[in-house]
């Protein structure tokens, strides 16, 4: 996993560091270079940011948006020397913010904070004989059966992102462009709730016109013979007419012979 701070003094840097030496984070560091850390955040996948209040070219809060703008799944830790008015800072960042640190720092009230980020659930992901999406053993249930397919659509990426046309071609093929991508919305909405409701937000990256799911974050049936291979006996995503190449593909690279 990976950590950026930004702080304008040296001081607190240095004392803040050695915290995070045992926590398994690798950490990037800018020293009130809050537009490279935001260039750093598009080019890299970065899991929490660490931000200070006071920085005199962006406030910690303003650059917790514009990184959250960027990757809404980034986690936020707000350290500041002074006293600060919490319910304003956690109405700005909302579900992102994991904390707020106070100078000098606490090493237990740190580490409380790290563990509730690094505590990810167990994701299985289930594509033979049927799709389904399981938490620490328990089946995901969805409000929407094209949230779900979606889903289903970007799991079959295996990693790469799925643009939103090509959603709507495979997802709501009878449908005119226009509404076609106002369903896609509606069901990235949908499937983006489903995903917070169960802790488990950061599996899926939503960006503007296309979204990507996190192969390192969950384990698939269907991921799992693509890298280890084995023998392929079952049906792929039977309930998706779309699925029906991954399938043949599956039979010929890995059906019994």
């Amino acid at each position: 996993m990976k950590l950026i701070v930004l702080d304008d003094e040296v001081s607190a840097l240095n004392n803040f560091l050695p915290m995070i030496a045992d926590t398994g984070f690798e950490c990037c560091i800018f020293k009130d270079d809050p537009f490279a850390a935001l260039e750093y955040v598009k080019n890299e996948k970065v899991d929490v940011a660490v931000l200070d209040v006071r920085m005199p070219k962006i406030d910690g809060i303003t650059l917790a948006e514009k990184i959250i703008g960027i990757d809404g799944n980034i986690k936020i830790i707000i350290i500041s020397g002074y006293s600060q008015n919490e319910d304003e800072i956690k109405r700005r960042i909302g579900g992102n913010l994991v904390g707020i640190l106070y100078k000098p720092y606490d090493i237990a009230a740190f580490n409380k904070i790290i563990a509730s980020v690094t505590l990810e659930p167990k994701i299985f992901i289930k594509t033979f004989n049927g799709f389904d999406l399981f938490v620490n053993g328990k089946a995901v249930r969805f409000s929407s059966a094209k949230a779900k397919e979606l889903l289903a659509l970007l799991t079959d990426a295996n990693g790469s992102y799925v643009q939103m046309e090509t959603a709507v071609d495979y997802l709501w093929q009878n449908k005119d462009s226009e509404h076609g991508k106002n369903l896609y919305r509606d069901a990235v909405c949908r499937l983006r709730l489903t995903l917070q409701q169960n802790g488990i937000e950061r599996l899926v990256r939503f960006e503007r016109g296309r979204a990507i799911i996190d192969v390192e974050r969950a384990e698939c049936d269907y991921w799992n013979i693509l890298k280890n291979g084995g023998v392929f006996v079952a049906r792929y995503l039977p309930q998706y007419e779309w699925a029906v190449d991954t399938e043949a593909m599956l039979s010929i690279k890995y059906g019994e012979q």
